[in-house]
């Protein structure tokens, strides 16, 4: 699941804010960001990723669909067409058209879950559980575009395991709460850079948005045992009610 980490990864360092919110602050900001998100039910919006390393910086872009209770999915554009990411509720799905292949991965009790829809989630507990998370205030400028907090989340310490990332900063804007940058630190040589814009809030929710189209000889994997193939009548990824559309054949996958 090295892509899903390296997704949400990155850092820039930018000069944190002299001092993060005592613990009651922080309980107030996260009472506050709930509310500011209660009214969200979709969200889209265009992403532009750079994977950092010493040699070369690649850059990505596509766009997201949050979705609740809890689906968040990335389609990737460019030279990366026909690859897809989607996390829905404890599992994670990887598209790759090019190998005719979803993979799904089961993560029931993993604390990387509360990563992926960070940001977009109302509901932080689960994450300030899992995580040592830190508020801060920001000032708008060129390092951090309009956003005024930055959220700070440290992996904690556990004995004979070493950390999946070093550090992660969400940098959010003051109307919403919704992060318009990414960072995190994966380790001393990889870092990851996300800007997040366009948001469009509560747009139509469809199947072609909210899951994955798979193609008739799609090979389906699950926990790297593989699980079926595609019909010819095409699936979606996940399946499931409602079906406001029909399964997409080859030619009409998006």
């Amino acid at each position: 699941m090295t892509a899903w980490l390296v997704l949400l990864a990155s850092l820039a360092a930018g000069d944190a804010a002299p001092s993060a919110y005592s613990d009651e602050a922080a309980d107030a900001f996260f009472a506050e960001f709930a509310q500011k998100r209660d009214g969200i039910r979709v969200l889209e919006a265009r992403f532009v990723q750079d994977d950092i390393v010493p040699e070369e910086t690649v850059r990505s872009l596509g766009t997201l669909v949050f979705a609740r209770p809890r689906r968040i999915v990335f389609r990737y554009e460019g030279d990366d067409e026909g690859f897809v990411q989607l996390v829905d509720g404890h599992k994670a799905y990887e598209y790759r058209a090019e190998f005719e292949q979803l993979e799904i991965r089961n993560l029931q009790e993993s604390p990387l879950l509360e990563l992926f829809f960070l940001g977009f989630d109302d509901d932080t507990a689960a994450l300030r559980k899992a995580y040592e998370v830190s508020v801060f205030e920001v000032t708008p400028g060129p390092e951090v575009g309009a956003a005024t907090r930055k959220v700070v989340v440290r992996p904690k310490a556990l004995e004979g395991e070493p950390p999946p990332f070093r550090e992660l900063q969400l940098f959010l804007r003051d109307e919403d709460y919704l992060p318009i940058r990414i960072h995190i630190v994966n380790d001393e040589e990889s870092q990851v850079s996300i800007g997040v814009s366009g948001f469009v809030k509560n747009a139509e929710r469809t199947l072609a948005k909210t899951r994955i189209a798979l193609p008739e000889g799609t090979k389906v994997i699950e926990d790297d045992e593989v699980v079926r193939t595609v019909g010819p009548e095409g699936a979606w990824a996940p399946a499931g009610l409602p079906v406001r559309e029909p399964a997409p054949k080859e030619k009409d996958a998006p």
